[in-house]
C-alpha cells in the first residue's frame, strides 16, 4: 500500500489521491505519494469513490453533430484540463444514436454533470429524454444572440470594406444547420442596419466539384462583386476554391470572410480572414459553473464571448 512505502498515515494518501482541497498536504508529501502509487499501478475504485464522497466526479458532454470540428476540440482540450486541476474528469460522445438493441456508451456512467453543446429543446423529444435520463443537472451552451453575433461581426466587417452585397455560404451539413441558422439571421441584421439588401444564401457541398456549381449558380444571379460570410472556415475553403476555379479574383471582385480562425486559416490562398473567438473568461465560467452544480449550488450567468476579426489577405 502507498502508505507503507511512504510512511504516511491511510487518511494521507486517501487525501493526496483523491486532490482533497480541503486539506493542506505539504508538496514533498503530495509528490512521494503520487509516486509511490504510480510505482504500485494503483488506480481508484471509481464505485467506492462515489459512495463514499456522495458524488460522481464524471462531467459527461453530449456532442448532437456528425463531427468535431477543430474549434471545437481545441475548446474541449482546454474544457478537459480545467477541470482534471478540480479532481473531476471529462468525457464527451458524439451522437445519440448507437445499434439497435445496443445501449448508448453512457448508459455506463453516472456522471455528476452534463454539459449539452447543442440545443436543449423540449421540443426535440429524443434529445430531452436522453438528458433526462440521468437525472443530474444539465448546463447548456445555447445561446442565440451570441451565435447571431458571429454573422453580424462578419458582415458588418464586409460593410466597413465597402462591400454591398452579402452572400451567405452556408454548410451541408445537416447536423450544424440550426446554428447555421443563427449566423445568417445575424447576417440579415447587419444588412439591414447597413440598408442593404437581404444576403443570398448558397449551401456549399463538400466537393470542389459541386461547390464549383454552387458559384455558377451565384454567377447567374449577378452575386458579384460581392462579400461572402461563410458559416466556418471549412466553408471558406470550400469557397476560394471554387472562387479561384471560376476566375474570380479574391479580394479583388469577391472577400472572403470565415469563422473559428483555425489553424490551417493561415495556409489558404489567399490567407483567409475570420473571426477568432476569445474562449478564455467564459470556459473559466463554465468549469466554475459545473464545479456549483455537482454540489447542488447556484450558477452564475454565462460570460459573452469576444470577437476578433482576423484580417488576412481574402478581405
Amino acid at each position: 500500500m502507498p502508505e507503507n512505502i511512504c510512511g504516511v498515515s491511510r487518511a494521507t494518501v486517501s487525501y493526496v489521491l483523491n486532490n482533497d482541497t480541503r486539506q493542506s498536504i505539504p508538496p514533498q508529501t503530495r509528490e512521494k505519494v503520487l509516486k509511490a502509487a504510480q510505482e504500485l499501478g494503483y488506480s481508484p475504485f471509481a464505485p467506492a469513490r462515489i459512495l463514499r464522497v456522495g458524488y460522481s466526479r464524471i462531467v459527461l458532454v453530449v456532442l448532437q453533430f456528425e463531427q468535431v470540428d477543430p474549434s471545437l476540440a481545441h475548446d474541449l482540450k482546454a474544457l478537459e484540463e480545467g477541470l482534471a486541476a478540480h479532481g473531476f474528469t471529462l468525457l464527451w460522445h458524439v451522437g445519440l444514436h448507437t445499434s439497435p438493441g445496443q445501449l448508448h456508451p453512457s448508459a455506463n456512467l453516472t456522471p455528476a454533470v452534463i454539459v449539452s453543446y447543442s440545443y436543449v429543446d423540449e421540443a426535440d423529444t429524443q434529445m430531452a429524454s436522453f438528458l433526462r435520463q440521468f437525472n443530474v443537472p444539465v448546463l447548456s451552451l445555447n445561446n442565440e444572440s451570441y451565435r447571431q453575433s458571429v454573422g453580424k461581426t462578419q458582415a458588418t466587417y464586409l460593410v466597413q470594406q465597402g462591400w454591398r452585397r452579402m452572400v451567405f455560404a452556408a454548410p451541408e451539413r445537416r447536423d450544424v444547420q440550426r446554428l447555421a441558422q443563427a449566423r445568417l439571421d445575424g447576417v440579415r441584421q447587419a444588412c439591414t442596419e447597413a440598408g442593404l439588401e437581404p444576403p443570398l444564401v448558397q449551401t456549399i457541398p463538400h466537393s470542389r466539384e459541386k461547390a464549383r456549381e454552387a458559384i455558377a449558380n451565384l454567377l447567374t444571379q449577378q452575386a458579384f462583386p460581392c462579400g461572402i460570410c461563410c458559416y466556418n472556415d471549412e466553408v471558406a475553403f470550400a469557397v476560394i476554391a471554387a472562387l479561384t476555379d471560376a476566375g474570380i479574383e479574391i479580394p479583388t471582385s469577391a472577400a472572403v470572410i470565415g469563422c473559428d480562425d483555425i489553424p490551417l486559416a493561415q495556409f489558404s490562398n489567399p490567407p483567409l480572414t475570420t473571426i477568432s473567438f476569445d474562449n478564455r473568461l467564459s470556459y473559466q465560467r463554465l468549469i466554475e459553473n459545473i464545479l456549483a452544480a455537482s454540489q447542488g449550488e447556484a450558477l452564475q450567468p454565462a460570460l459573452p464571448v469576444p470577437l476578433t476579426v482576423i484580417r488576412r489577405a481574402s478581405a
